[in-house]
């Protein structure tokens, strides 16, 4: 299942209190996606943090990846977390009949 987990800086803090445990976070993420968990990484354009994709479980299993981090366990940020699964098939929605003969790319002409 994919997860989307954000942070926040917790109430006080900056980037300049970040910045010691920096090194160690991004290694941790690192070795995470090296392993597959993580599948994704963003810094994000609306606010300070990050987000990260993770591919596992559950958001139990996200959450505790997340406490591991070095960030977390100096009670500098804190996580909030999506849970994603397989959209609704749209052919569903229509005539079974629409659409459904090959080729399926109409993209691909000739």
């Amino acid at each position: 299942m994919k997860i989307i987990a954000f942070d926040r800086f917790n109430p006080g803090v900056t980037l300049d209190t970040l910045r010691p445990y920096l090194r160690e976070e991004v290694a941790n993420v690192w070795r995470l996606w090296k392993a597959g968990v993580v599948r994704e990484n963003y810094a994000r354009a609306d606010e300070p943090g990050v987000v990260i994709v993770f591919e596992c479980e559950g958001v139990d299993a996200a959450r505790r990846y997340v406490e591991d981090f070095p960030l977390s366990k100096a009670g500098l940020i804190s996580w909030e977390f999506i849970a994603l699964d397989a959209p609704l098939p749209l052919e569903f929605l229509f005539d079974p009949s629409v659409d459904v003969a090959p080729p399926l790319d109409r993209t691909l002409v000739g």
